[in-house]
């Protein structure tokens, strides 16, 4: 969900009561909290918050992350499944401008040059140069 993370109400009954509302927008979920300490459990709030999100993002991310070494099973998850593909990559241009063309997929990361022996290019089997990412943007 996008938009404000944490929000404060203070109505009139807070303000009596020395407390505020804080309401989480990512579970929806409201609480009371007294004035005293109170910026300490904003600060407490937004690192769950973050925490949460950040463990969503990478459980995401490695759920839809498929390691290929061949093209065709490179198509076919692009073309069927999306999310990312990690391979080994050349490193020329022209094959990346040629993977874009078949299936519209860009490398989003480069991780790394690193061993990288007796690894070929998905593509071109040339003896790969990087390991990278490809995706599609959406």
């Amino acid at each position: 969900m996008k938009g404000v993370p944490l929000r404060i109400e203070v109505g009139m009954r807070d303000i009596e009561n020395k407390e505020i509302v804080m309401a989480r927008r990512d579970t929806s979920t409201k609480s009371s909290y007294q004035y005293n300490n109170i910026i300490l459990k904003i600060e407490s709030e937004l690192n769950n918050i973050q925490n949460k999100l950040f463990e969503e993002a990478l459980h995401f991310r490695n759920v839809n992350t498929h390691t290929v070494d061949n093209y065709e099973n490179f198509k076919k998850i692009i073309n069927n499944e999306g999310g990312f593909i990690q391979c080994f990559w050349d490193g020329e241009t022209r094959t990346e401008e040629n993977i874009k063309k078949e299936t519209n997929a860009t490398i989003r990361c480069i991780i790394s040059s690193n061993n990288i022996n007796n690894q070929t290019c998905i593509y071109s089997k040339s003896p790969a140069k990087f390991e990278v990412i490809f995706s599609k943007a959406y």
